[in-house]
């Protein structure tokens, strides 16, 4: 039998270290090197994976550090049900809903300008404005859900 995992070990699982990492190289290098469908689809599948298991080693963390004693296996696979449902719909409504897609381009411009500020502080340069992200919706995006399987099978907890 296993020992229990540590709270939040699933956010170094080399399922979840891989997602991240073809996250960062397909979104500053791929795309640019050369734009496709493809290099679209990959950081979709990659933030269906990282997104929901981010989410849950964050409550696995917050709860052991506040409450002093991890979630049980029971109590963590229902938060990793509540991350799957919350990162599902986050990932979806910006794709369907133009209200949700303007929400997402100026959320995340908003969460990026402080450590482009910081990169412009530190090269003595003007701070930058606050811009949206690009982003197109596109419905397909919506196939690269199934891959929040491996989000599940990469956060679940077994009993014990």
């Amino acid at each position: 039998m296993n020992a229990p995992r540590a709270p939040g070990a699933q956010l170094l699982h080399p399922v979840m270290l891989g997602a991240l990492l073809l996250l960062v190289v397909n979104d500053h290098v791929l795309k640019r090197l050369c734009p496709s469908p493809l290099t679209g689809k990959l950081s979709d599948v990659a933030v269906v994976v990282v997104l929901p298991v981010f989410l849950h080693g964050v409550v696995e963390l917050v709860h052991s550090q506040w409450l002093h004693r991890p979630l049980s296996a029971k109590a963590a696979n229902r938060w990793l049900g509540v991350c799957l449902a919350l990162s599902l719909l986050v990932f979806a409504l910006p794709e369907v809903w133009p209200p949700a897609e303007a929400a997402y381009r100026y959320g995340l411009g908003a969460a990026q300008w402080p450590f482009k500020a910081a990169w412009r502080w530190a090269l003595s340069e003007a701070l930058p404005p606050l811009r949206p992200v690009r982003a197109t919706a596109d419905w397909t995006d919506l196939l690269t859900m199934p891959t929040a399987w491996l989000a599940f099978h990469v956060a679940k907890r077994s009993p014990g």
